[in-house]
């Protein structure tokens, strides 16, 4: 992981941008490459207000959500900074906002619905886009989500073509040959403002609230 820290800037702003990047890393598994950068004046970083961070990165995994790119900013930031804990120089005072943009490629995707924490998304993608029990692939191919799945109860397999869009604050599936849709259910804290799938990527807009210590 990589902090970006210009060599003009006071070394309390490093710490803090160092800080905010440890905290970062402590959410993910793992991270390619990140860039962090603080805005607001100087007196009121010094003082543990911030009014916006910004986070460009990656390659993250985040609770094994595989993400290829993430650029975020924040809303403005109540901080503690601590420069006698050598661990943890920074902690929050309150929750915050995020917004920005996300993408995810079919590699991201498979991995997702692969792992224990996310299975429930190819069960659901399975069961209500599909209507079978049992999501056997699924593929970003251009502008087209192309889903495959079966049920062995049935012997019946079967597949489909889908985009996204935004609505009603969350992910929304609609059948490319059927007058169908289904929305994704979405963490109350989440909100999806704009959703795409174009050039063998989903690109997602979202705004949500950050507890840091929930």
């Amino acid at each position: 992981m990589e902090n970006k820290t210009s060599s003009r800037k006071g070394p309390l702003i490093q710490i803090i941008e160092v800080g905010l990047g440890i905290w970062v890393r402590s959410q993910c598994k793992s991270i390619n490459k990140i860039d962090i950068s603080l805005g607001g004046s100087n007196y009121k970083i010094l003082s543990g207000r911030i009014s916006s961070v910004s986070i460009i990165a990656e390659q993250v995994n985040y609770k094994d959500l595989i993400l290829k790119e993430v650029n975020l900013i924040s809303g403005p930031l109540a901080l503690n900074i601590d420069l006698s804990n050598k661990n943890q120089k920074i902690t929050f005072r309150e929750k915050f906002n995020v917004e920005g943009n996300i993408s995810l490629t079919s590699k991201g995707l498979k991995e997702i619905i692969l792992s224990t924490q996310w299975e429930w998304i190819g069960q659901w993608l399975a069961i209500n886009l599909l209507g079978v029990s049992s999501l056997q692939s699924i593929e970003i191919d251009g502008d087209i989500l192309k889903l495959k799945g079966s049920d062995a109860d049935k012997d019946v397999s079967t597949k489909s073509e889908f985009d996204i869009e935004a609505k009603l604050g969350t992910l929304c599936f609609n059948n490319k040959t059927k007058d169908e849709f289904s929305l994704l259910p979405m963490d109350q804290s989440i909100h999806i403002n704009h959703a795409i799938i174009k050039d063998d990527k989903a690109l997602i807009s979202l705004s949500a609230v950050v507890s840091p210590y929930s």
